[in-house]
């Protein structure tokens, strides 16, 4: 359809024309005339198809216009981002719905307002420049501000402008973004945590074989050397200094995830039930504590040791937020997440979980400090009362296990811990353990000591001598290697640390002598989890683990045992 026969005044200009012509043409006409009068008619006739024909289809393009018109409102009010048109000094002039909604007003009271009175006082210098840079380019220009809106939480927004084709207004695209910031900002905390988990777990490392060396130290001087009276406090002393420095490695390797752990099946509310029983005796008389166990079992694949840490840390977090008193609450639930809710949190993921939650009636904590919450030796407790350890700790438990925690807390209201583990199918109760009745002496074998720390490489060739073995020792994998390849024949065990210097790991070695030799009987000692040493090309399944740091008990019955066991299928 043309612009010219859809034009209302074409339309009107067309039937002037059309009558002035039938008066002429009456005027001349003889009235006698039939044939005249006939053309005439017809003529007229013509014109008023023609006309009709006109009106049908300016019917037909209004209803066109109005249809483009009821879908553009449709697209401008029911947009899932905010419209808004503004004048160069923020007043606003047009706005769809979802923006009314987003600064929780009526649209109403939207129109004619400033949009900068909704900004933050801290981003409105910004909104400010980026409005003044709408309307002097036409570039389009983007800012993020905050908004505030009356008793709701704050909005982090980006807003798109440019200005209009008349540069009269500008128009804005508003997009709430505080959950993707809140995101971007677990995001970067993890990755920070990581960081700094690498770190603890690195210093855990030298730590653990400076441990192991010391305590193998202290209990052959008091085996072999009879110690004077005045001594023997001394040497006490000493020992529990170390087991204490112990506890501190196992704390760090915690945060870091890589503490050895020992998975079994555990039912949730029988676990904590037993865990607060002792746990109210320490808390005091003026904590009240309320348990609020789901109705069902809640099984889990976890170690009963680390996670009675990680509920005794947050409960000693509460008792301390709750100087003047207060009531502890411990609940458990079932919690399932699909793919939608589970993108609530960045670690979270669909599926069904055991929910532990710890919540207090305490001082509660601000926003400053939930931002380094969960990080190492940060604490808000008096010099010498925290060692900043206790959170951050739990926070590696519970991602080790495979799960997350969340944290909410308003000062001077409490605070509310949750944490999520995999829920997992009872196997029949937890596994048994049973103590090895297997002799700790040796049989004058010939083992294989590898180990690049030196302290511990001396004591540890010592206390092997000391059971009845044959000792060669080798500080890196390279020395190793020559040791095998004089002393092969005659070596019956290989004991060598996973972390090794100078390109061949302890892993990688005991991978190498294990092809040359598959009844070959192997020892990985490593202060890491097996998770760290699952990572090596043959597998665990063919190697013992001793975790360090050990005392001489551990050294004789694993080296005894390992010995002693059925070759390992391969």
């Amino acid at each position: 359809m043309s612009q010219e026969s859809s034009s209302p005044g074409k339309s009107v200009e067309l039937r002037r024309r059309a009558e002035k012509r039938l008066k002429d043409r009456a005027s001349k006409a003889e009235p006698s005339s039939a044939a005249q009068a006939q053309r005439l008619l017809h003529e007229l006739q013509v014109h008023q198809i023609e006309l009709e024909l006109q009106n049908e289809e300016l019917r037909e393009s209004r209803a066109q216009v109005e249809a483009s018109l009821e879908r553009y409102t449709d697209l401008y009010d029911f947009a899932p981002v905010s419209y808004f048109t503004l004048s160069d000094k923020s007043e606003i002039r047009e706005a769809n719905l979802p923006g009314a909604r987003l600064l929780g007003l009526e649209r109403s009271r939207v129109v004619g307002g400033r949009f900068r009175t909704f900004v933050s006082e801290s981003t409105r210098p910004t909104f400010d420049s980026w409005l003044k840079e709408v309307f002097a380019t036409e570039i389009k220009q983007t800012c993020e501000v905050i908004l505030i809106k009356e008793g709701q939480p704050r909005l982090i927004v980006e807003i798109e402008g440019m200005l209009s084709l008349d540069g009269l207004e500008g128009r804005a695209v508003v997009v709430d973004i505080t959950a993707r910031k809140a995101l971007e900002e677990q995001l970067r905390q993890a990755q920070k945590m990581e960081i700094v988990g690498q770190l603890a777990g690195g210093v855990a490392h030298d730590f653990n074989n400076i441990l192991a060396a010391i305590i193998l130290r202290l209990e052959i001087l008091q085996l072999q050397h009879p110690l004077p009276p005045e001594a023997q406090p001394t040497v006490h002393d000493l020992e529990k200094l170390a087991k204490r420095a112990v506890s501190l490695t196992r704390q760090l390797l915690l945060f870091s995830r890589q503490q050895a752990m020992n998975p079994e099946p555990l039912e949730i509310n029988t676990a904590l039930s037993h865990l607060l029983q002792m746990l109210e005796r320490l808390l005091g008389e003026h904590i009240i504590c309320l348990r609020l166990p789901s109705t069902g079992e809640l099984w889990v694949e976890a170690d009963a040791a680390m996670l009675d840490q990680v509920v005794m840390n947050l409960c000693i977090n509460a008792r301390d937020a709750m100087p003047n008193g207060g009531t502890l609450t411990v609940e458990t639930s079932l919690v399932e997440f699909d793919l939608e809710n589970s993108r609530t949190h960045l670690e979270s993921r669909p599926g069904q979980f055991v929910c532990v939650g710890i919540s207090d009636t305490g001082c509660g904590m601000n926003g400053d400090v939930l931002k380094h919450l969960f990080e190492p030796f940060f604490t808000t407790k008096e010099i010498g009362k925290g060692t900043g350890l206790g959170l951050a700790s739990a926070y590696g438990i519970v991602h080790q296990h495979k799960g997350w925690m969340n944290v909410e807390s308003v000062v001077g209201q409490g605070t509310h811990f949750r944490f999520y583990l995999p829920l997992s199918v009872k196997t029949g109760g937890a596994r048994a353990i049973t103590p090895s009745s297997l002799p700790s002496h040796g049989k004058n074998e010939m083992i294989l000591l590898v180990e690049d720390e030196e302290a511990l490489l001396l004591i540890g060739a010592r206390a092997l001598t000391m059971f009845g073995y044959q000792v060669l020792t080798a500080s890196s994998g390279q020395e190793a290697l020559k040791l095998w390849e004089e002393h092969g024949e005659t070596i019956d065990l290989v004991i060598t640390d996973v972390r090794m210097p100078h390109g061949i790991s302890g892993l990688e070695l005991a991978d190498k002598l294990w092809k040359m030799r598959p009844s070959l009987k192997i020892i990985v000692m490593s202060g890491y989890s097996m998770e760290v040493v699952k990572n090596g090309t043959a597998g665990p399944s063919r190697y013992t683990f001793l975790a360090k740091p050990f005392d001489l008990r551990n050294l004789s019955e694993t080296v005894r045992h390992c010995l002693d066991e059925p070759l390992r299928a391969g």
